[in-house]
């Protein structure tokens, strides 16, 4: 069985990380504790661009860690939602907004950001932004910037070019951390949303179904041990303890 990640999205995945990676050891467990375990080999490949594609034309039978829209209600119509199952969630997010310690703003409700320029980097998801009880893009309450990369969303939010950075906790603290940001931006406490990684396999995959109840039911046992904890807990200490220095 193949499947397929890429590096440089630490604690989460990456060939250079303690085991790979958080999901990638968090996945492998689960494989483990599945029914009727079978083997497996993780190919790398760090253009994330093209991973949804090479899993839709089954050339991997799994891909991790990828979001999940709103598949249940209002994102039916979304191409991940129509084109893959989604495993159950192998580890939530939680998604806040980073802005300049000397222009901090209310986040208290969503009326607050009315009228704000938020930053996202292209092509990440923005489906928390504008959801049907939200609509921030849908109705023009907010302006939305998304250039290509994180570390731009930070210079255009020191540049005051933007208000804020709504990227999710770890990533955020990372860019500050790399940028030399710490004293000068912060994250505000109220999250803008909470996202979960999952495990997706093409919904054409002649295994497709069977896979997914395999590595759910292993998740699940791996949930109902204590070593779940420990494997979110030991990268999470590494993660904050680098970027400590």
């Amino acid at each position: 069985m193949r499947l397929l990640t890429g590096s440089d999205y630490a604690p989460f995945t990456d060939a250079a990380w303690s085991q790979q990676g958080m999901v990638t050891e968090l996945v492998e467990a689960a494989l483990a504790l599945s029914p009727e375990p079978e083997s497996h080999h993780i190919e790398w490949l760090d253009d994330w661009s093209v991973h949804l594609d090479l899993i839709r034309e089954k050339h991997a039978d799994m891909g991790f860690p990828w979001f999940r829209p709103d598949c249940d209600t209002y994102q039916q119509d979304d191409a991940r939602c129509v084109d893959f199952h989604f495993s159950d969630p192998v580890v939530d997010l939680v998604i806040l907004l980073f802005v300049r310690a000397d222009n901090e703003f209310a986040f208290e409700k969503d009326a607050d950001v009315s009228g704000r320029v938020l930053c996202r980097p292209a092509g990440y998801f923005t489906h928390d932004l504008d959801r049907p009880d939200r609509k921030w893009i849908s109705n023009n309450l907010i302006t939305l910037r998304q250039p290509a990369t994180p570390r731009e969303c930070f210079d255009l939010l020191m540049s005051g070019e933007v208000d804020a950075v709504a990227v999710n906790e770890f990533l955020g603290v990372q860019q500050m951390f790399a940028a030399d940001l710490t004293e000068k931006v912060v994250p505000l406490s109220r999250p803008v949303s909470t996202q979960s990684l999952h495990v997706v396999i093409s919904k054409t995959h002649w295994r497709g179904t069977a896979l997914l109840y395999r590595f759910n039911a292993g998740l699940a046992k791996l949930k109902q041990t204590d070593r779940y904890t420990e494997i979110v807990s030991r990268h999470l200490s590494i993660y904050w303890d680098q970027l400590k220095g």
